[in-house]
């Protein structure tokens, strides 16, 4: 063995004893840090302690009726926080737990700022709950008891029953409501919708003020009806008060209205 070859190996040797001093150092930290991380308060405590990523402001956008008053009432314990630890999917899924939220997107700014944009529900009709009036979405689910407040300005249709009708699915009624409102084309508005035995059902009229009597099997194709006699109502009836649209192709009319 010459002695450039003696050298090299030497160099070699001392190289990889070299890596393995830093190697054993590095596995050791690991460790140590590790042990460390596994102290979840010990680490929040850490990251808690700068105090730049703290929140500083909190940007709401949301839609009628929720102000931003409100939607921060709910946020009570997040300015403060550190932003990294806040967690977003909780925090969303909290405030969706809320009466009116439908989504909620939550973005972090750093270094200190939380945007929280809410889309709310959208209410459908008004029913009787609890002997109290509530608003429904358009799938029938509740949403919140009504008030004056929140009523003005809304144009929604009362939902009954005249007896309990198991058959009778609200979400499915509130749909049909609005195909047969997109239908009409404005031709009139209903104020009450009445259900009866499935699948009966009647609709009352506020402009015009008529009272039409439906059949869930049949009522797209009789709405030309209804629109034809509200356009043309017959002369000899006098002012038109109710129309019996239940019978396919056939329109009862009647200067009366049922109690």
């Amino acid at each position: 063995m010459s002695y450039s070859q003696a050298e090299t190996i030497k160099v070699g040797a001392g190289i990889r004893g070299i890596h393995l001093f830093f190697g054993l150092i590095l596995f050791l930290v690991g460790i140590f840090f590790a042990k460390w991380a596994s102290d979840t308060t010990r680490v929040r405590q850490f990251l808690s302690s700068f105090e730049s990523f703290k929140v500083q402001s909190v940007d709401i956008k949301a839609e009628w009726p929720l102000e931003v008053q409100t939607v921060t009432s709910w946020l009570s314990g997040v300015k403060g926080q550190t932003l990294f630890l806040i967690d977003s999917k909780q925090l969303a899924t909290g405030i969706q737990s809320k009466p009116w939220v439908e989504s909620v997107a939550i973005k972090k700014s750093y270094p200190n700022r939380l945007q929280i944009s809410l889309i709310t529900k959208k209410p459908q009709a008004l029913i009787i709950h609890k002997g109290q009036p509530w608003f429904v979405d358009p799938q029938g689910v509740l949403i919140e008891r009504a008030t004056p407040a929140l009523l003005r300005g809304l144009e929604l249709p009362f939902l009954s029953y005249e007896a309990s009708q198991p058959k009778w699915q609200v979400g499915q009624v509130l749909h049909q409501y609005e195909k047969m409102k997109s239908a009409s084309k404005n031709k009139f508005v209903v104020s009450q919708i009445v259900l009866g035995s499935y699948p009966y059902f009647k609709t009352f009229l506020s402009q015009p003020k008529i009272e039409v009597w439906w059949s869930l099997e049949n009522w797209e194709s009789q709405l030309q009806n209804l629109i034809a006699l509200i356009d043309n109502p017959p002369s000899q009836i006098g002012q038109l008060r109710r129309i019996n649209l239940v019978f396919p192709k056939k329109a009862i009319v009647s200067s009366s209205i049922s109690h």
